[in-house]
């Protein structure tokens, strides 16, 4: 059984990919198994699925997980995504929420599973992942559904610059599975484009044929949760824009390595 893991920061089209490359029939890919667990079980509740032991997991990913996985099941994973928290002091690596995601004990914790394949999600645009982040605590809406349209928010600039540093951090540590795990490295922005490309390489990745994979456009959430041009939500636009381009912060430049086997 070839195990893997999707990872990532929060708001960055984990979901959708995850959808997608589940819709191939030899992939089982679950959601955020480790949640809702407290933080000291989350790798051993992790190990534990990754065996097919779905009885350690939430009801509701049980039910899913019995739904997806079968006997044509080559590929188990699931999603393991960690927050890009505002409130730390000095360096985005001593922020609290990290600590109670335990980061580094992942990273730790795959480097001991070298046979896990991870594939890292990674979200370039800032000014779009800010406006998500933002329009979905509003809204309350956090997948599986569009935002309302007429949703209004105004992005905290301090705030702003806090949360794409903390995001960039995390990316960065999570870039460094690459010395020690198979490891893929794939943009969201590109994904939105045109999720084909990206999902044959993740199945590729996977070691599987990407030919059995149908259609996304036919099953997937593959539509963004939002249409409408990122200004027609956020009501300081024009502000925030201007503070990302003068900090340099409008795109992240995360380092994004090959593909590793």
């Amino acid at each position: 059984m070839i195990n893997f893991l999707i990872v990532g920061t929060q708001r960055t089209g984990s979901s959708a990919l995850g959808d997608g490359i589940g819709l191939h029939p030899q992939v089982a890919c679950g959601w955020e198994w480790t949640l809702r667990t407290p933080p000291w079980r989350a790798i051993r509740i992790a190990e534990a699925g990754l065996r097919a032991e779905f009885g350690v997991l939430g009801s509701k990913d049980q039910v899913h997980m019995g739904e997806r996985f079968s006997e044509q099941t080559q590929a188990l994973g699931f999603r393991r995504l960690f927050r890009s928290s505002d409130k730390w002091l000095v360096h985005p690596a001593v922020a609290p929420a990290l600590w109670l995601d335990r980061l580094e004990a992942h990273i730790d914790w795959l480097g001991r599973r070298p046979d896990i394949r991870v594939i890292h999600i990674v979200r370039e645009d800032n000014l779009g992942w800010l406006r998500s982040r933002n329009v979905a605590r509003q809204s309350g809406i956090y997948f599986g559904r569009p935002y309302p349209v007429d949703t209004l928010v105004s992005v905290d600039l301090t705030e702003a610059g806090r949360r794409i540093a903390a995001k960039d951090w995390v990316d960065q540590r999570l870039s460094s599975i690459a010395r020690r795990n198979p490891y893929l490295a794939v943009s969201y922005d590109a994904f939105r484009r045109d999720n084909l490309p990206v999902l044959n390489r993740a199945i590729e990745f996977l070691g599987l044929d990407p030919t059995l994979l149908p259609s996304p456009e036919l099953h997937m959430r593959a539509k963004p949760q939002s249409s409408t041009a990122t200004q027609n939500n956020v009501r300081n636009h024009s502000e925030l824009v201007a503070y990302l381009h003068q900090t340099g912060l409008l795109r992240s430049e995360i380092p994004m390595p090959a593909a590793s086997r």
